[in-house]
């Protein structure tokens, strides 16, 4: 039998989203007054955290994508 079949979808979400966030502070993108933000404005909104880094326009939604398949994300030259 396949256990991870049966683990419920917010445990893989979570668990996704904590992956996210590691490699996000290990890359060292965001000042982390700004993760505040994003925390603060993804709660007032009721959505992921992700989504609302990419709606502050701290990282693209390609920035994110990559940040969560585990590729190095491709930064915007100024």
């Amino acid at each position: 039998m396949d256990h991870v079949a049966r683990r419920p979808a917010g445990t893989m979400a979570q668990k996704l989203r904590q992956r996210f966030w590691s490699r996000l502070r290990g890359l060292k993108l965001i000042r982390e007054s700004d993760l505040i933000r994003v925390h603060r404005h993804a709660q007032q909104r009721s959505i992921a955290p992700e989504e609302a880094i990419i709606v502050l326009g701290l990282l693209s939604e390609d920035q994110v994508l990559e940040i969560l398949t585990g590729e190095r994300p491709v930064l915007a030259s100024a």
